[in-house]
């Protein structure tokens, strides 16, 4: 008889103990994105999975679909941008948009110190984040650029969400029994998270060489993905499979305001990426999918 338990990593979000470099690879929450190892193949050996979302909750009851966007990103063991043993290597910052922590192409002409995404992101810096007031002080004393970067974080607070790190505990990972015999989805997904409330992601990625995917812990019967909700890759043919999924509880380390009319909600995110973990040429970051399932009604009646 086979055992009906299943390995699942569950993810804890806690502050930073310190600055999240990306050179370390942290799981982290929030803040500006940082640039999940796999054995398989050499290519994935660094390998990252980012899941970027809208904060407006209006935009995604027009359309979750278009509000949120999941990018595979991997490196092979050798290559020409980190080496092993280059722990304490001086790496030359990358060129961020100093509101969001994307790509800066664009830079104030000014002071030609501060980059942007945007023409929007740059407007928006330099009214809400008051830089048409500190640009050019770099030779300002310390107090000034300490005001500077009050007002820069007051801005970036406006576009992004609070950071924190997402944690396994290292050394003794919480893994769960999952021998729940119920039928209900919702009340099956209780179950399970009431043996550990505040965990934020479940990890569930299968093992190479098993025939059989990993199955997410649904919140309701209903709205279940299709296969043909769940593209094959495009770049290699390949299935796409359950990774992880992240649960509503992570809402409530976002400061998102429930009684807000449009405010950000779920029941919980499942990403799907590349069975195979397919290496493109000179393609960086790769598109994965997002699947967002809400809780019924009726489960949540089932509470009461």
């Amino acid at each position: 008889m086979t055992s009906s338990t299943a390995v699942v990593e569950l993810g804890f979000a806690e502050p930073p103990e310190s600055p999240l470099l990306a050179k370390n690879f942290p799981n982290k929450i929030g803040g500006k994105p940082l640039y999940t190892p796999e054995d398989y193949p050499p290519e994935a050996f660094h390998r990252t999975i980012y899941v970027f979302c809208c904060k407006d909750g209006s935009c995604h009851e027009i359309s979750w679909e278009k509000s949120f966007k999941v990018f595979r990103s991997q490196l092979p063991k050798n290559n020409p941008y980190w080496q092993e043993n280059e722990s304490d290597k001086k790496f030359l910052p990358a060129k961020q948009c100093t509101v969001c922590g994307l790509l800066g192409s664009k830079m104030c002409g000014k002071c030609n110190t501060v980059n942007y995404c945007s023409k929007e992101h740059q407007v928006h810096h330099w009214t809400l984040g008051q830089h048409k007031i500190h640009c050019n002080t770099t030779s300002k004393p310390p107090a000034s650029l300490q005001t500077i970067a009050e007002h820069d974080n007051h801005c970036r607070k406006l576009v992004l969400f609070p950071e924190f790190e997402a944690l396994v505990p290292v050394g003794d990972e919480v893994y769960e029994n999952t021998e729940v015999d119920v039928d209900k989805s919702f009340l099956k997904f209780q179950k399970r998270i009431e043996q550990y409330p505040d965990q934020i992601l479940r990890y569930n990625r299968l093992e190479y060489g098993c025939e059989k995917n990993a199955e997410p812990l649904w919140v309701s019967n209903i709205g279940k993905p299709t296969v043909k909700d769940i593209p094959s890759c495009p770049y290699c043919g390949q299935e796409r499979t359950f990774e992880f999924q992240i649960l509503s509880t992570l809402l409530n380390y976002l400061e998102i305001d429930h009684l807000q009319r449009g405010s950000l909600d779920w029941g919980t995110l499942l990403v799907y990426s590349c069975k195979v973990n397919c290496h493109v040429e000179n393609m960086y970051y790769i598109n994965e999918i997002l699947w967002r399932q809400d809780f019924s009604e009726e489960g949540v009646k089932g509470l009461k």
